[in-house]
């Protein structure tokens, strides 16, 4: 099943007279025209992914008195026999409720108006005029009934198969909500109604929808009925199966709680809402919402709900409405923004300041939603509160007593008790010298390099856990990941061992039955002796038992199906009889007893227990010797445990022998591999972006591969595998052969006795263990040939490969000839396959310079693409005007600046790589040289891990945003963006592409990196092969696959693997670690250790010194694989790559493993369904800059021109100007770097006339700027705003200055000082490498996040400031908030007053006192900021500079422990 998730511009307006206005729903109509660019259209152009408003019923409009009646608006299918049918459902469910349809009528339409996608979706448009029954004497009753009418009929339309084609728009007394497939400037077009002078309301609350879906449909446009949702719910698949269990818990039929299937998040959230007004004692919108999404911060009105109900996190702004109030709340991370305003008559919110029409004089206050915070206004009263639901409550002396305790203290065992039973659970040699010892000695998860290319599971010779079947799921583009590093305030790990209680059922509350609180899901050994000290009682609060997970080895292959049905059958009778923990062991393994797979037990399990309406009466407790790494217990918590003991690791862990754990005594050890098992736990939800574990449990955020369609079915259903694969039988027949080799060797305590799997690095012997793709060896054989080549050192190359195959999925498949072989000479040429071929994105510090100058040498010689990486410009580029093709953009904004983007080609937006999806980069501090630290403007000798998302990108139009200002810097420039094979990518992608990209690079779980956690690299990230067919599949099922280019990587290394993915979806072929290989790496995978034995990967001069590398050795493999691909199409009968795309008809299953294909029950239907060519390009109308950028440009030009010249320019501006005056910028760049290297291409038009160097350009601007105001500016240009600006300010500015100060009209309006209102958004300065900025006012979330060298004054910033900043200086005038400094390692902050304690990261934060050096320096910075501002605040301040200066306190890095 797709997900079906949306992003979006959201906002309302309220008037605060009480009384309804037309002006009101014209005003969010204008506003809802502002957000337009926030949405997607379809491949028509013209069919939206959405747009509506929810407003108050206009009775005038319907000719009824105010609440006397309730409208039911509905979409019903579009065919009038099923239509009539579901009406009448409708009116005889509505009647059996005393709820008698007065009327209904067709709703006015426009339909010449619709895009041909829409109009050919378009339903059957009604409204039911509903009359108010006399016993409904509250609205509260009214809707009750109206509910439960709703949701009887759903369920008759679902037994009559109409639930899919049917949907209740709005049904309300107060409300009604307009919404439609149309663009947002259509809405009123295509609804007549809006445009009635008597459609009139209190408030409108507006959306338009980016919907990530892979087919926009009406019912998913919001608003929805109580609910607009702006970002994504990450953690809506655990919050979905929670949900189903209350509902079996309950006794409903499914979907009678929540819908299953063919539901966006948000509509699912709202089903939510709407269940806990109407089915729960929750009345309150706001404290349903609080509820749904709490802060960060936990207390006991939190706690207390959260024992019932987990959290509905992700990045999302949701505004809400019920004809009593309306309001919104934003998510426990301020990931989302919501700017407001306030004057006399009204309030307002959106997503973007500046989005209403409001007279700047009449403005009183203006800020923005802070994180896990809301905002409320009573629509009758017109007050407006931004007081939290827990205050009142709370004030009231109401107790919110959630019933937690803790395990009592128990000793730590002293004695070994499970280390013997390693052989047992399948423990190799790798997993203890890998992980276990590592983790054990660090408390962190271990680190490699070169990325994963072992087999898959269910290809490999070797026995492999469960585990290894399972992908984790992760983030990209349309939800972030989240910086559980930095962030880690927002984390929450907290697990409750108890029943669960149901927050609709009734007195489940009251009170809560009692729980076993843990703070993290990982029990040690002595927790877990105090966990069983409760066994059979109640001592500890809770009823705790026991089951035992192992089966008789007698009974053979069936006794594992039978164990497990006993184990549910015991299971389902513990709980019956009040267990409220069951710990599920399997310490019962004797040599007669075998120990079930736990994630199999544990399944078995949860599935029985929510079968029978049980799952929430229970905890499952898995106590397990297989558990021994993180991804083993993540998994365990994904499929619904609430706690893990890997019994024999931390016994191990304790008392095992190894070097790395000489100096460490017992306790040391155990505390640190839980440390380092909770922290990978962490990480992993984290990629997800799920910041609570909560959230995280049961959600099933795996995705199976090479596990048979039976098993799937049987234990995880919902979930299938698209290579089919093995069944219970076969990992009944591992497990028996596992026991039985432990039964045939002696126990040991020695791991060095364990078997060697060699499972991240090959046996250089070739003797033993797991078989690679890339090994030493045959690294040997590409340096033969590419010294001296030949077809004999070629052929010996691919033998090489064919010997260790099958690796991957495509190693399964083989080219057919559809045709007469073609003649060589008529296939397409080598000289232009090559033009296909890219270089990975390695960059300038994960390899040395010379290296990547060679790279980009070779694909100069041949046409190709090279990538410079994340890591900034090479040195060469500033001696020799040598750079990369391809620009990319990474989290860190690595030497990102307007001349780096503008000397590019292509500029690739790096969401994510192949081998650490939902991770940022790594470089390690013995790699960041002063040369390294000056190109990535960072700290020489510091750890560079770049964040897991982009703070400019948390949904899926800043993706579109962004693609808008690298087209604005550089018009000329394709814009990539590289995701990861993953679950869900074909709709990413499909996002993706209405977003603007160009290309789409599709990265395999097997890519090259140059450090990244093991964990990760073998465990996250599917085969290229999968998700490349995904996508190519579902760009082509909704029109868009002629507008992108598809481009792959990952492990390809030959030509068949070229011709394999062009058949597949592929146009172009990117070579990472192959390309290192031709210029010599020999596999060594020490990459992140800057002691490569070849001289690539390393900085260090002795070992740089061994670099024999020569572009010509890149240039002959890549030729040679272009000849190999040849070859293939030759035999095919196919001219080209582009004519074999799509082409699955030309695949086969490659008969050397038509056995192994049988043996491991393989289905290769997935990749040989009917093809699907590639579709004419799709010819994009060449990008057209905005047009205020274009005028300025125009202006610029033509007064650098004059005489004499002209340099100050004036502009109003809008929040539908975004990205100014980035096109100016990105000129001025392009002609620095064709003045400075004037024999290299300059990749801009030169301007008629050069007057350079420019004198200084000032730009001044009036009104409120849309985002990315200033983005990449560079030096010679000032940028004067008053009024504000939105998200991005100065983002990737590199010199320059900003200077925003209060819409002159505030002054006398704004009931406070003028700078304590908010004037710009989020992500200030994000990236920035130099420049100026000042802001008379506050500043957002994350103000200079990442900020590498710019100097900025503000008078207040929100969460997380100054967060990863490696260099610069942040002077805050005013109010800091939480978490400053997280990460920081460079620059400098003054704070004026110093910060609150608990706002400053003392992890990475030391205060001291200002140098009177520093205070000069000061006190002239603050002069120029009080002259540029007009500031009152600073005039004040330096009129007594002697008395306040003291009061300044200086925040710098610590130095970070080794």
């Amino acid at each position: 099943m797709r997900l079906e998730k949306s992003s979006c511009g959201v906002g309302f307006i309220a008037s605060r007279r009480g009384v309804p206005e037309r002006g009101v729903v014209e005003a969010a109509l204008h506003a809802l025209r502002c957000v337009e660019h926030r949405g997607a259209c379809a491949a028509d152009g013209r069919t939206s992914d959405g747009a509506g408003l929810l407003t108050d019923l206009p009775y005038a409009l319907f000719g009824y008195p105010p609440e006397s009646i309730a409208v039911a608006f509905l979409f019903l299918p579009a065919e009038p026999a099923r239509s009539a049918r579901a009406f009448d459902i409708l009116a005889e469910t509505f009647d059996f409720h005393d709820l008698h349809v007065l009327e209904s009528r067709d709703v006015p339409t426009n339909p010449t108006v619709l895009g041909p996608i829409a109009r050919q979706l378009l339903p059957t448009l009604k409204q039911a005029v509903i009359k108010r029954p006399p016993q409904a004497r509250t609205l509260t009753a009214f809707e009750r009934l109206l509910y439960a009418a709703k949701q009887m009929t759903r369920k008759r339309w679902r037994k009559q198969g109409l639930d899919t084609s049917c949907f209740f728009a709005s049904l309300s007394p107060t409300t009604i909500v307009y919404k439609a497939l149309v663009r947002a400037g259509d809405l009123d077009r295509f609804y007549l109604d809006l445009q009635h002078p008597t459609f009139v309301s209190r408030f409108a609350l507006f959306h338009r929808r980016f919907s990530t879906n892979t087919r926009t449909a009406w019912d998913r446009a919001q608003p929805f009925r109580l609910i607009a949702h702006n970002g994504e719910i990450n953690t809506i698949a655990g919050n979905r199966a929670w949900a189903y269990s209350r509902e079996r818990s309950l006794g409903l039929e499914a979907g009678e709680l929540l819908t299953h299937g063919n539901i966006s998040d948000t509509g699912s959230l709202n089903e939510m809402i709407e269940a806990l007004r109407y089915r729960s004692g929750v009345l309150s919108l706001a404290e349903a919402l609080a509820i749904v999404m709490p802060p960060a911060e936990s207390d006991a009105y939190h706690t207390f709900w959260g024992r019932a109900l987990e959290p509905w996190d992700g990045p999302a702004i949701v505004a809400f409405a019920d004809g009593q109030v309306v309001g919104a709340r934003l998510d426990r991370n301020g990931f989302r923004p919501g700017r407001w305003t306030e004057t006399n008559d009204a309030f307002y919110l959106a997503s973007e300041a500046g989005a209403f029409a409001v007279d700047e004089g009449q403005v009183r206050a203006k800020g923005a939603l802070h994180a896990g915070t809301g905002v409320v206004v009573d629509l009758r009263s017109g007050s407006v509160t931004f007081i939290e639901p827990r205050t009142p409550a709370l004030a009231s002396g109401a107790v919110f007593d959630p019933r937690t305790r803790s395990l009592p203290p128990m000793p730590a065992p002293t004695a070994v008790q499970f280390s013997h039973l390693a052989r047992a659970f399948g423990y190799t040699y790798d997993d203890v010298q890998t992980f276990l010892a590592p983790m054990a000695a660090t408390g962190k998860e271990p680190l490699g390099s070169m990325g994963d290319t072992a087999r898959l599971a269910v290809l490999s010779d070797i026995p492999r856990p469960l585990f290894d079947f399972f992908y984790q799921d992760f983030a990209q583009v349309t939800n972030p990941p989240v910086d559980y590093l930095r962030e880690a305030l927002v984390m929450n790990t907290t697990v409750h061992l108890g029943a669960k209680p149901n927050i609709f059922a009734p007195k489940t509350l009251v009170p809560p039955p009692p729980a076993i609180e843990l703070s993290g899901p990982v029990l040690s050994l002595s927790g877990m002796a105090a966990l069983r000290t409760g066994l059979g009682t109640t001592r500890l609060g809770v009823h705790i038992a026991e089951l035992d997970a192992t089966f008789a080895r007698s009974d053979g292959v069936e006794g594992l199906q039978t164990a497990l049905a006993e184990l549910q059958r015991q299971a389902l009778n513990l709980t019956e009889h009040g267990a409220s923990v069951l710990i599920v062991s399997d310490r019962g393994i004797s040599p007669q007893r075998v120990p079930i797979p736990s994630l199999l037990a544990l399944r078995a399990i949860v599935n029985g227990l929510n079968e029978a309406g049980m799952l929430l009466d229970t905890s499952l407790v898995i106590e397990t010797g297989e558990v021994r790494t993180a991804h083993h217990v993540a998994a365990l918590i994904g499929f619904g445990a609430a706690a893990v003991c890997p019994c024999v690791a931390l016994d191990w862990a304790r008392f095992g022998q190894h070097p790395k754990l000489d100096d460490l005594d017992a306790d040391r050890r155990e505390q640190q591999l839980v440390q380092a098992l909770t922290g990978g736990v962490l990480k992993i939800m984290a990629k997800m972006g799920i910041s609570v574990l909560a959230s995280y449990q049961n959600a099933q955020l795996f995705t199976p591969v090479g596990l048979g369609a039976r098993l799937l079915a049987e234990f995880f259903p919902g979930k299938d595998s698209r290579l089919g694969g093995l069944e219970l039988e076969d990992l009944a027949r591992q497990q028996l052969a596992q026991h039985a080799d432990w039964c045939a060797a002696a126990d040991t305590l020695d791991w060095r006795a364990l078997p060697r799997h060699f499972r991240f690095k090959e046996d250089t012997q070739g003797r033993q263990g797991e078989q690679h793709a890339m090994t030493t060896a045959r690294a040997r054989l590409v340096h033969a040939f590419v010294r001296d080549p030949s077809p004999e050192r070629y052929a010996a190359y691919l033998a090489s490969g064919a010997h260790h195959e099958p690796v991957s999925p495509r190693h399964l498949l083989t080219i057919r000839s559809v045709g007469a072989p073609l003649p060589l000479e008529q296939v397409q040429s080598r000289q232009e396959i090559v033009r296909t071929f890219g270089t990975g994105g390695m960059s300038f510090g994960a390899i040395s310079a010379e290296s990547q100058r060679d790279l980009i040498l070779a694909m100069q010689q041949l046409g190709g693409r090279s990538n410079s990486g994340e890591g900034g410009e090479n040195p060469y580029y500033f001696t020799a005007g040598l750079t990369a093709s391809t620009k990319q953009i990474g989290s860190a904004r690595f030497g990102v600046t307007a001349r780096y983007l503008v000397t590019g080609r292509e500029i690739q937006i790096k969401m994510a790589q192949g081998a650490k999806p939902g991770e940022g980069g790594q470089l390690m501090r013995h790699k960041v040289t002063p040369e390294i630290a000056q190109a990535r403007y960072a700290t020489p000798g510091m750890d560079l891990i770049s964040p897991p998302p982009m703070h400019d990108i948390y949904s899926i139009e800043d993706l579109k945003q962004l693609i808008e200002e690298l087209k604005n810097l550089h018009p000329g420039a394709r814009v990539s963006v590289k995701l990861v094979a993953g679950n869900n990518i074909g709709t990413i992608a499909v996002g993706v592409a209405k977003a603007g990209a160009d290309i789409i690079h599709i990265a395999g779980g097997d890519g090259g990196t140059g450090a990244a956690g093991l964990i990760s690299m073998a465990h996250a990230g599917l085969p290229w092969e999968i998700g490349l067919v995904e996508v190519h599949r579902a760009l082509c099922e909704e029109g868009l696959r002629g507008a992108v280019t598809l481009r792959v990587d990952g492990g390809l290394s030959s030509g068949l693997d070229v011709v394999l993915a062009a058949i597949l979806g592929a146009e172009e072929f990117d070579f990472g670690k192959l390309a290192l290989v031709a210029q010599g790496c020999i596999m060594a995978r020490i990459c992140e250790t800057n002691q490569c034995p070849a001289g690539i990967a390393t900085h260090d001069p002795r070992r740089k010194a061994k670099y024999t590398g020569q572009p010509e050795h890149v240039v002959h493999l890549f030729e040679a694989i272009a000849d190999d691909a040849r070859q293939w199409l030759s035999r095919a009968g196919i001219p080209t790559l582009n004519a074999a795309v799509g082409r699955t008809d030309l695949l086969m299953p490659h008969p050397r493993h038509v056995d192994r294909v049988a043996e491991r029950r393989l289905d290769l239907s997935f990749f040989l369904t009917p093809p699907l060519p590639l579709p004419l390009p799709v010819p994009r109308a060449p990008f057209q800059v905005g047009a205020l950028n274009q005028r300025i440009l125009d202006d610029v030009r033509a007064g650098l021109g004059a005489s004499p010249p002209v340099s100050v320019f004036d502009y109003p501006i809008t929040t539908r100007d975004r990205a100014v005056p980035a096109t100016l910028a990105g000129w001025l760049a392009a002609e620095a770097h064709a003045r400075q290297f004037p024999v290299a291409e300059s990749p801009s038009a030169p301007a008629p006339q050069r007057v350079f160097p420019p004198p200084p350009i000032t730009l001044r601007f009036t009104g409120s700027a849309g985002q990315g105001f200033g983005v990449f500016l560079t030096d010679g240009l000032r940028l004067g705003l008053q009024g504000e600006a939105n998200d991005s300010v100065g983002k990737g500015m590199s010199g320059g200055k900003i200077v925003i100060r209060p819409h002159p009209r505030w002054r006398d309006s704004l009931r406070s000082d003028v700078e304590t209102n908010a004037i710009i958004g989020n992500a200030a300065l994000y990236g920035a490498t130099g420049g100026t900025l000042y802001v008379a006012g506050f500043a957002g979330d994350r103000f200079a996040v990442r900020n590498s060298g710019a100097t900025a004054v503000v008078h207040g910033v929100g969460l997380h400031a100054c967060e990863y900043m490696t260099g610069g200086l942040v002077v805050i005038l005013g109010p800091t908030s939480k978490n400053l400094g997280a990460g920081m390692t460079g620059g400098k902050i003054y704070v004026y007053g110093g910060a609150p304690e608990t706002h400053v990261n003392r992890a990475f934060l030391e205060a001291s006192a200002l140098s009177p050096e520093e205070l000069t320096a000061l006190h002239a910075l603050l002069v120029d900021f009080m002259v540029e501002t007009e500031s009152r605040a600073v005039q004040d301040l330096l009129e007594t500079w002697e008395a306040h200066s003291t009061r300044f306190v200086a925040y710098l890095p610590r130095r970070q422990e080794a």
